[in-house]
């Protein structure tokens, strides 16, 4: 009997037709989605859009999706697969196109938002199970590392790209350039292998079965509300940044501040990962949360771009040194029959948090200016960081005395 350690395939070595297609597929899908709630903001605020509007039709998408989440999974686990994501990415591709037009008729707005939030709901929860049915289960792992190269590439690339295609030829012409892109995503899909029907009784609807213990863990209450305030914080710097640099300081393309996020997050994962094993969740968050609040207070003084640049690098490292803790509190809260509730829950306390944080920082903004908007964001964040410390010291002494 052989006892060599399996090898770590390539990406040549998995990436048959379909996962290749998928990967492409899902990369522009990510570009396109990445660099909506900035550009949009910063379209609608040089058309005369106030800042508390902005706030309030941002905050949709976070609703929309607060709403449909419950519900995507069951129909993704008992519906067509591949019809469901070409249903989404197609309203993906809709919501851009209607941006577009909400540049010139803000009425177009709010639907827009509406779309973007369900489609990209559907998107983010069905995507990793058709990579499983493209890729034999043992390389699942890689497969899905691969994956999130697609998100550091657009993270990286969506916004540079976005404004400087919005300062050469208007918000309303780059959106449409964005919507072909999203569309070429959306015909890749439909040309990958069709996904496997799980087979229903007859008259057992998609939604059977379905039970609130299912999609919500009341024993994830403190890590719901921590992710309450991290991801809003996330959500507000995202939503009103873009018009903050071009309004007050002039500057048309902020894209390199996500660029710098998403490179120094990075550069940073491998030593906050070594950091988080060896010294533990709270030896880990507490500086995370550092470099995130110092991060907002650049933004908050930013004079010039290297503002911008310098509090992307902070608040790269911060966020990839938060997340994967703030995850883990959520796991370790419920026995393990109860993580998929958690996780569910965890996801539910994203959408709250940013569905608020696009409404009170529109207000914030608009009544003490955008500089105070930023510095406020630090509070939520403190109180997120000092809250995990609390529960993560009681998990750990109940793991001790258990």
């Amino acid at each position: 009997m052989s006892n060599a350690v399996p090898q770590k395939k390539t990406f040549f070595q998995i990436a048959n037709k379909n996962f290749i297609m998928l990967f492409v597929a899902y990369t522009v899908i990510c570009i396109t989605h990445s660099m909506t709630n900035s550009v949009t903001s910063a379209g609608w605020r040089l058309a005369g859009m106030d800042l508390t509007t902005i706030g309030l039709i941002a905050s949709a998408m976070s609703w929309a999706a607060f709403i449909i989440r419950p519900f995507s999974a069951p129909i993704t686990d008992r519906g067509n697969k591949k019809l469901i994501y070409i249903a989404a990415v197609g309203a993906l591709t809709l919501a851009v196109f209607m941006y577009s037009l909400s540049m010139d008729n803000s009425a177009f707005a709010v639907p827009a938002k509406i779309i973007h939030g369900v489609s990209w709901t559907f998107i983010s929860t069905i995507t990793a199970v058709i990579v499983s049915e493209y890729v034999p289960r043992e390389d699942l792992g890689t497969a899905m590392g691969f994956f999130m190269i697609s998100q550091m590439i657009a993270s990286a690339v969506s916004q540079p790209v976005a404004f400087a295609l919005a300062e050469y030829m208007g918000y309303a012409s780059m959106l449409l350039v964005f919507t072909v892109i999203s569309a070429f995503g959306l015909v890749l899909v439909c040309f990958t292998a069709p996904t496997k029907v799980p087979a229903r009784l007859p008259g057992q609807s998609m939604f059977g079965g379905l039970k609130l213990n299912n999609l919500f863990a009341k024993e994830a209450i403190s890590p719901m509300i921590i992710n309450v305030a991290f991801q809003g914080t996330r959500t507000g710097i995202t939503v009103f940044m873009a018009a903050f640099a071009l309004e007050e300081l002039g500057i048309a393309n902020i894209g390199v501040f996500a660029t710098a996020a998403s490179l120094m997050g990075w550069v940073a994962r491998p030593a906050l990962g070594i950091l988080l094993d060896k010294k533990g969740p709270i030896a880990t968050l507490i500086p995370a949360g550092l470099f995130f609040s110092a991060g907002l207070l650049c933004l908050a003084f930013a004079q010039d771009l290297t503002w911008f640049i310098i509090s992307g690098i902070l608040i790269g490292i911060g966020q990839n040194g938060i997340s994967p803790v703030l995850m883990t509190i959520s796991m370790r809260t419920v026995p393990a029959e109860r993580k998929a509730a958690a996780n569910s829950t965890n996801y539910l306390g994203m959408d709250i948090g940013s569905a608020l944080a696009s409404t009170v920082g529109g207000v914030l903004c608009a009544v003490f200016g955008y500089r105070v908007g930023f510095a406020a964001f630090v509070v939520p964040v403190v109180l997120a960081v000092a809250l995990a410390v609390v529960i993560l010291s009681r998990l750990e002494k109940q793991e001790r005395t258990a």
